[in-house]
């Protein structure tokens, strides 16, 4: 394959990212630099990120592209931390740990995470430019009139110099709540920006406060249509989270 898709699927980044690599003369080929975009290289040859190798090895090949995994509140979306040591590669198998996450999930934060060895995959789900939204359930300390904290939201909240936004906002589909009309205390956020931690920000700015934060769903892939356990994995495809590519 061409050497920028190798190194991508060794997720090095993007393949926009390892061409910058390629063409800085970072890559090495047995033994020999590589600045050429369209050079071919396969598995039996060796090859060198700044002197380092990472020949794929064999092992690497049978390892999923993608894997959906259901983070547990407590758990960085790090692959280490020198004041914290339960990351969420505490949990994975060895053979996840130099997978590479698809966005964030805060500390006390909970529900879908995506992480590939494939830096194309990674880049289609965190770029703007592909819109990929996410959907969180929220459930808040007290009950509050939804429908303009919802018209605020999609309005845009101003905070820390930002303007936030969210796509969509309406009570949450869960167990029926003892409010009064157009009280909840249960809303679905979806975002297509993600800026960090959005929505715990725009709450705090409208004086809500937050007791559980659970993305359920990024683009296709909805936590509610299988079985996953908080702390487990599952492997999952890129059409089940993108879609069927365009004709």
């Amino acid at each position: 394959m061409r050497i920028n898709a190798f190194l991508a699927k060794l997720g090095l980044g993007s393949r926009r990212k390892v061409e910058e690599l390629v063409l800085a003369g970072r890559i090495k080929v047995n033994g020999s630099t590589i600045t050429d975009l369209s050079f071919q290289v396969s598995e039996v040859d060796s090859v060198s990120f700044d002197g380092k190798s990472i020949q794929m090895e064999e092992e690497s090949l049978k390892r999923p592209k993608i894997i959906a995994f259901n983070k547990p509140p407590g758990f960085l979306t790090s692959h280490e931390d020198k004041f914290h040591e339960n990351t969420i590669f505490s949990l994975l198998p060895e053979g996840f740990q130099k997978y590479n996450y698809a966005g964030r999930l805060d500390l006390d934060s909970r529900g879908l995470l995506l992480l590939s060895i494939d830096g194309d995959f990674i880049q289609k789900v965190t770029h703007p430019r592909n819109k990929i939204d996410k959907e969180y359930i929220i459930s808040l300390k007290q009950p509050v009139a939804w429908k303009p904290i919802a018209d605020e939201f999609m309005l845009g909240v101003r905070e820390g110099g930002e303007t936030l936004r969210a796509l969509s906002v309406k009570p949450a589909n869960v167990v029926p709540e003892k409010t009064a009309p157009g009280f909840t205390s249960y809303l679905s956020i979806i975002l297509k920006e993600g800026k960090k931690r959005q929505i715990r920000r725009m709450c705090k700015a409208k004086d809500m406060v937050v007791l559980d934060l659970y993305r359920i769903r990024i683009g296709k892939l909805d936590l509610r249509d299988f079985v996953l356990d908080e702390g487990k994995y599952k492997v999952v495809t890129e059409e089940q989270v993108l879609g069927k590519p365009s004709a």
